[in-house]
């Protein structure tokens, strides 16, 4: 059966401690948490249905092969046929993955073209919306519409399979709008005056989901930056209409998400070049607010995945099934930091750009949270770029990122 997963509302609340700065009275947060439970109770009851169903069950059949068939032609491509592949299983909380060793190549030995493809491929890290995130201060308007988001960014590569279904009716979702966007190696994120330059679009694209449901991006493993985990940002749009210069304008939002990894693939992934060399010091899941927040026993936050070959290098394929409310309206949550146009991008940001969830602020301050920010710097921003008036935000600590001591070195040790 499809596992779909709902988002909790702690995240909801957590996520707003993010982005301060707006102001909610309490009778409007009241309404706002009130609605929010009811969509949650909702889609639960949604979800539970398609479960179930035949349509369902397909869905799940046809995503394992469409994925085996994809890492099959990345492994042909890259000629590393011979050599066997690494994966992942799904827990159900955050704490049974910071716990748990997801690398099963021990648990079932060799991949092989014999291995049963429900084995390695059927399983679903899984979003519920209701709504579920911020969308931070880095989406900008106006992205083409393309598959490959590389350019000439350096990382290991990444063939990313969403697959987007309504919960409403259990089907997939198709003709819809994918915006995709994320940091590169250094944590520096494309199309903004705070990052590398409002005329820069690179890891940044949209794709239009298929009959599946499904859209694919070629792209890279995400960098980390300061206050923030690696993680990827996903938005869906219904009824955008598709413009001659490759970009879309208008429709409706009724998706906001973010994406996240295993601690040990980060681990190793961030002792590669280029990764190594990112001046900002590294960030855990746990340490993370917005990713432990959203991790519940309702909730898979990270992305399930197979290392192509044993070394990361040769890329990896990650996937997601992502239950959304085709009907939902989230266009008041979303605000630009910019506008990519025929002649460049154009800054559009408020001087934070910050958008808060419905429900306010939650009380009480996330447990693990990092400490040592600069004086007046905002959670989850990279300090601006040289230049800045006054100077700039003093320099951030260089150095090698702390090695995480994971579940799967304890195993290798205990075995």
């Amino acid at each position: 059966m499809v596992s779909f997963r709902i988002l909790s509302l702690a995240a909801l609340c957590g996520a707003s401690l993010a982005h301060p700065g707006e102001h909610h009275n309490a009778l409007k947060r009241r309404r706002d948490l009130h609605r929010n439970e009811l969509g949650i109770r909702n889609a639960e009851a949604a979800l539970a249905k398609c479960q179930s169903t035949v349509n369902g069950q397909t869905m799940r059949q046809r995503a394992a092969l469409r994925r085996a068939a994809k890492a099959a032609e990345l492994r042909e491509k890259r000629d590393i046929e011979h050599t066997r592949m690494r994966a992942r299983q799904n827990q159900d909380i955050l704490d049974e993955y910071l716990q748990t060793c997801h690398d099963q190549t021990d648990v079932h030995g060799d991949w092989s073209k014999s291995t049963p493809h429900s084995t390695i491929f059927a399983s679903n890290s899984t979003i519920g919306l209701a709504p579920e995130t911020i969308i931070g201060p880095y989406w900008v308007g106006g992205e083409f519409i393309r598959s490959n988001i590389v350019e000439e960014e350096e990382g290991i590569p990444v063939h990313l399979d969403l697959q987007f279904v309504d919960i409403s009716t259990c089907a997939p979702v198709p003709n819809m709008l994918v915006d995709l966007w994320h940091a590169n190696a250094s944590g520096v994120y494309s199309g903004v005056v705070s990052g590398a330059g409002l005329n820069t679009t690179f890891l940044r694209g949209v794709q239009i989901s298929d009959l599946e449901g499904v859209a694919n991006f070629e792209t890279l493993f995400p960098g980390h930056y300061e206050g923030r985990v690696n993680h990827i940002h996903v938005t869906t749009n219904r009824g955008g209409k598709l413009l001659d210069n490759g970009t879309y304008t208008g429709g409706t939002v009724n998706h906001i998400g973010q994406l996240y990894f295993d601690q040990e693939l980060i681990n190793a992934v961030e002792g590669m070049s280029p990764y190594s060399r990112n001046r900002y010091l590294l960030m855990h899941n746990n340490e993370d607010f917005l990713t432990a927040q959203q991790a519940s026993r309702d909730y898979d936050p990270f992305l399930d995945y197979v290392m192509l070959s044993e070394d990361p290098n040769d890329g990896l394929l990650m996937w997601a099934t992502i239950g959304i409310n085709g009907t939902a309206d989230h266009n008041a949550m979303v605000s630009a930091g910019a506008w990519y146009y025929k002649d460049g991008g154009v800054d559009t940001s408020p001087r934070w750009n910050f958008t808060i969830p419905p429900g306010g602020f939650p009380t009480g301050f996330p447990t693990g949270f990092p400490t040592g920010f600069p004086s007046g710097f905002p959670t989850g921003l990279p300090p601006p770029p040289s230049g800045f008036p006054g100077g700039g935000f003093p320099p951030l600590p260089t150095g090698t990122p702390t090695k995480f001591w994971g579940p799967c070195m304890k195993k290798k040790r205990d075995a």
